[in-house]
């Protein structure tokens, strides 16, 4: 049984790890992120994981669509928080592992995930190659990044954490290739500025017209997505690709 001050301590840590998963902002990704994501998750997917798990966000989502899905993190506090979350039947597993250092066979996953991963990594190829090892033959990869071709280019509204990369989606093709991986489609989410979105939420006092304000911003941000003049302008890029080097490009870069 879980010692009282391990409990304490984790609730603590859920809390605060999962602050920005909860409320507004968690209706917010569930329906802005979270879709991107999960759009790629193909039905009778055995393997899957989740790199850069964090509480296990992804990794609990993915376990639904999968046979089975290890989270993997360096950060110690967020895979505790994970594995207290997990119920026993629930087909996901939490373990400390190294994305450019997966303890894996090779070609033993059918789908790898990592939402926030690389958000200040400054070169993807060593943990690319790596999933590339560990890709099945017909496996995938769905990643994030931050997009350098966001539209407007507003350091001040895009709410960033200090260090953080942007990629244009030529770079982030070229880094693929040169891993060993296949672009199958790039898209881009987050239209609105989440700096100035959360400022507006704030100076709402009233909680349904907060609730208001992220259905609207929902809205317009699907609106924004399917015009083609801002299609890529989307604050982060989320992109999907393929092991096998032959696979056909789905999004043509211009």
């Amino acid at each position: 049984m879980e010692p009282v001050e391990h409990r304490v301590e984790r609730l603590r840590d859920s809390a605060r790890l999962e602050h920005k998963y909860s409320g507004s902002h968690g209706r917010y990704l569930s329906q802005t992120e979270e879709p991107s994501i999960l759009r790629c998750v193909r039905s009778g997917t055995r393997y899957a994981l989740d790199l850069g798990t964090g509480t296990g966000r992804i990794a609990f989502l993915c376990a639904v669509r999968s046979s089975f899905t290890l989270g993997v993190d360096v950060d110690f506090r967020g895979l505790r928080v994970a594995r207290g979350n997990a119920s026993p039947e629930t087909r996901v597993a939490f373990a400390a592992m190294d994305g450019a250092a997966l303890g894996l066979r090779s070609e033993s996953l059918d789908l790898v995930t990592a939402v926030g991963t690389f958000e200040c990594t400054a070169d993807l190829r060593p943990i690319l190659r790596e999933i590339a090892r560990v890709l099945a033959p017909q496996g995938e990869i769905v990643f994030t990044c931050w997009n350098f071709d966001r539209w407007p280019k507003c350091d001040l509204m895009d709410r960033r954490a200090p260090g953080s990369v942007l990629w244009t989606a030529r770079e982030v093709q070229s880094q693929a290739e040169e891993s060993g991986l296949a672009i199958m489609d790039i898209a881009s989410i987050f239209f609105v500025p989440r700096r100035l979105l959360w400022w507006l939420y704030r100076l709402l006092l009233i909680e349904p017209l907060r609730r208001t304000l992220v259905t609207l911003s929902v809205m317009l941000e699907g609106r924004l997505g399917s015009m083609s003049p801002f299609a890529m302008g989307g604050r982060v890029l989320v992109v999907r690709a393929g092991k096998t080097r032959g696979t056909e490009l789905t999004y043509q870069l211009r």
